[in-house]
């Protein structure tokens, strides 16, 4: 993988593993899981517990197990300003369909599908990067 660094903490929760890296979550759910609201507020919560409400983080999904996803999600997450973007990692192509329509829940052009997890990491970095640029220098995240 193209991080420098470690995973700094792993969590197993119900319907998932997540590896909490410096500015990257990856996360695999489970087989057969539906992501609804309850599970996403359940995430969104051990980030912010991790990362704080001002910390940029990006977000890689990999998509090995079938499961469903509420795509009402992405809109949920799409209001919070340190989420750079979404990643998703999916091998199959027909999962690219899937992506696509996800991808209109979600802020313009910070849903992206990929077929290998280092471009998938290299984009989030990158995505990571300018917001974190930003939250440097004083400013805010809109």
């Amino acid at each position: 993988m193209l991080f420098k660094t470690r995973i700094m903490k792993t969590v197993e929760l119900q319907f998932g593993e997540f590896q909490f890296y410096p500015e990257v979550i990856i996360g695999k759910i489970k087989e057969g899981i539906h992501f609804d609201m309850a599970k996403n507020k359940e995430l969104v919560q051990v980030a912010t517990d991790y990362y704080g409400t001002e910390m940029p983080v990006s977000y890689i999904s990999i998509r090995e197990n079938d499961y469903s996803i509420d795509p009402l999600v992405h809109t949920r997450n799409s209001k919070f300003k340190n989420l750079c973007g979404i990643a998703i990692v999916e091998k199959r192509v027909q999962g690219n369909s899937t992506a696509n329509l996800e991808s209109k829940f979600f802020k313009p052009g910070k849903l992206i599908a990929f077929q290998d997890i280092e471009d998938a990491i290299v984009w989030s970095n990158k995505e990571t990067s300018e917001k974190l640029t930003l939250v440097r220098a004083g400013l805010s995240l809109n």
